[in-house]
């Protein structure tokens, strides 16, 4: 539980009424939920988060980010501890005519410590120095050639282009 420190009542207190301290009760609640210790919470961000992609005619897609694990996100929590020594960078994918746009934020690295891994249909992003762990597999929007590739990372962003396949470029067909 969150040590809590006698204090004088103040004009806030009248004002707001116990409406601070209800909302102080639902974060512990949450805190005791996912097994962290709020002491570690201190020393690493908790974060989730997700992102929802539909495209016409097609499932909706969601894309899940942050540093709480999957199975700790469920009704499962009870009785687990939380590791946050892993982290999801945040991730953008854009879609041009002949190119795919990975953008990834991944503060706190250098260049050095990036490893990329890309299929023709996907990327795998890891990155380590000290405390801080990234990493993401991305299923990307389209067939890819890994051999265009070109990556940067300045000030915390990496920057993946990649040329389209030629495959999927679109041809026109004539009907016989």
């Amino acid at each position: 539980m969150v040590d809590r420190r006698r204090r004088r009542k103040s004009f806030f207190d009248d004002f707001f009424g116990s409406g601070f301290e209800d909302f102080e009760n639902m974060i512990e609640e949450m805190i005791e939920k996912f097994g962290v210790d709020a002491n570690e919470l201190s020393r690493h961000p908790f974060v989730y988060g997700f992102s929802l992609t539909q495209k016409p005619g097609e499932e909706p897609e969601i894309r899940e980010f942050g540093n709480v694990p999957s199975s700790k996100r469920g009704n499962d929590t009870e009785g687990h501890k939380v590791r946050i020594d892993e982290r999801k960078p945040l991730i953008d994918v854009l879609e041009t005519d002949s190119d795919i746009h990975v953008i990834a934020e991944m503060p706190g690295i250098e260049k050095e410590d990036i490893s990329l891994n890309a299929t023709d249909s996907s990327v795998e992003l890891k990155a380590s120095r000290g405390d801080r762990k990234y990493s993401e597999y991305i299923d990307l929007p389209a067939k890819i050639d890994p051999d265009t590739a070109k990556a940067t990372y300045k000030n915390g962003v990496l920057e993946i282009i990649f040329k389209k396949s030629a495959s999927q470029k679109s041809k026109t067909i004539d009907i016989e």
